[in-house]
């Protein structure tokens, strides 16, 4: 029987929890540490929380390519691939360095990566090749992965940069100047551009994709520190949209984009929606100024809307990593830390390098992955505490007049009349309980009896929500 729920007085944007800290239930005093495993560059969240290191291994005696997956206490999930790890060393001499990029996770679980292995013996013409892989979710080949694409070079300036998953199914690369396609069995997409490729006529510094939009981060001349974000209604198409900045590096979180201008003159943080121009509710007129001291090595989102700015400083005999949290209307969270920054000092005496590859967790922490002093191929990871943030459920967001829900109160299966694009849901608190959200029927049996808000972002970044019960 169905029931309409059709009010329900809840106060959002109140802050709940505990106050962040390192969670020394965590592995060994805080540190899980896993030995000769490699060296890793990226980091991937999957949909079920757990965690996929891509990247290499590299010794005196061997070089090879490596990714693991980790469950949420740290462990090797020991169900992926091989106790955990995937390996290739397609290549037995240590002139050639091996390693995976950062995988991307499919709607159906599947992960697609890149393989590559560069030459460099100081001999022979550097050359660099390069072929595309797809995993299923457990780790083995995927066998309908039946023509992946395959290149060797020696223009390395000129290889492929990075690669992105399209809502098509196909994938995007792209160079200097240049954009490429795939279908998606991995072949290249000889009906895209030329054979494949089409040609852009400025260089290309990074791209992004959210939904069907490409939006490209470039320089518009040569030699030219300034640069502009353009905005692609899909990979085919002419510039719809631009917003040109001096100098800083942009960050995407959803269909929305942050660019950090920081020099010498200026710290200042600008957000942009879906159509490049200034964000409401930002700031003024989109932008927020920021400490000349906060220099930005890394920008992390919380699925309710806070940005979380990472920096490090080596003072010698230690490294502080220091964690600020911005609202997210920009002002400076105070009750987050110390005045908005909470600091983690990691002792050299630890003998991890003095820097952090960081991943916001839907479990309400942030892991902390470090790399071993020496060249060593020990991996280190931590795990600090976030409080609940203070949710961004506000003017913008605005009930779904799209998706309803077919049965409600649930209770098991949540069943929705239209496909969620990447939705979260809260409890009436404001806990965040379930993350990236996709497709119309979702298993909530495990769910205690309440009430919860689903929010979702449409491709043109407006929030909205649903509410239901949980019976």
């Amino acid at each position: 029987m169905k029931k309409s729920f059709l009010s329900l007085g809840i106060l959002l944007g109140i802050q709940f929890g505990f106050a962040q800290s390192i969670d020394t239930n965590f592995g060994s005093n805080g540190t899980v540490t896993h030995a000769e495993k490699g060296s890793f560059f990226q980091t991937t969240l999957l949909p079920d929380g757990k965690m996929i290191l891509s990247g290499s291994y590299e010794s005196t005696t061997s070089k090879k390519a490596v990714i693991l997956r980790l469950n949420t206490d740290g462990s090797l999930d020991q169900t992926f691939a091989t106790a955990g790890i995937f390996t290739m060393d397609l290549q037995a001499s240590t002139d050639y360095y091996e390693a995976f990029s950062k995988v991307l996770v499919q709607s159906d679980g599947k992960l697609f990566f890149a393989y590559g292995n560069q030459l460099d013996n100081g001999i022979d013409p550097e050359s660099l090749t390069l072929n595309l892989m797809r995993l299923n979710a457990n780790g083995t080949p995927d066998t309908t992965f039946t023509n992946p694409w395959s290149t060797t070079t020696t223009d390395i300036d000129n290889a492929p940069i990075d690669f992105k998953l399209l809502s098509s199914g196909k994938y995007l690369t792209y160079g200097p100047n240049y954009i490429m396609r795939f279908n998606s069995n991995g072949s290249l997409d000889t009906t895209y551009g030329t054979n494949g490729i089409r040609t852009i006529t400025f260089e290309i510094n990074e791209l992004f994709v959210s939904g069907d939009n490409v939006y490209i981060d470039g320089y518009p001349t040569s030699n030219s520190n300034n640069r502009t974000l353009y905005k692609l209604l899909n990979e085919t198409t002419g510039i719809s949209g631009s917003n040109n900045y001096v100098m800083g590096r942009v960050y995407q979180n959803n269909s929305s984009f942050y660019i950090d201008q920081n020099n010498f003159n200026v710290h200042e943080l600008l957000k942009l929606d879906a159509n490049l121009a200034p964000a409401a509710g930002f700031g003024t007129n989109g932008k927020v100024s920021l400490s000349s001291q906060l220099y930005t090595s890394e920008m992390l989102f919380q699925s309710g809307g806070s940005i979380i700015i990472y920096a490090n400083d080596n003072s010698g005999s230690q490294t502080n990593h220091t964690f600020t949290r911005l609202n997210f209307n920009g002002a400076v969270n105070t009750g987050f830390g110390q005045g908005g920054t909470f600091t983690m000092t990691i002792p050299n005496s630890a003998g991890f390098q003095p820097y952090a590859e960081n991943l916001v967790h839907p479990n309400g922490s942030i892991y902390n992955l470090f790399y071993g002093n020496n060249n060593t191929n020990n991996i280190f990871l931590k795990k600090i505490l976030l409080p609940n943030e203070v949710l961004a459920l506000k003017d913008n967001l605005k009930p779904n007049d799209k998706i309803t829900i077919l049965e409600n109160p649930v209770e098991n299966i949540l069943k929705l009349s239209d496909d969620l694009k990447s939705a979260t849901i809260y409890d009436a608190s404001g806990k965040l309980i379930m993350n990236n959200l996709k497709g119309r029927e979702h298993v909530v049996g495990s769910l205690p009896k309440g009430v919860y808000i689903i929010n979702d972002k449409s491709d043109n970044g407006q929030g909205s929500n649903l509410k239901f019960i949980k019976k």
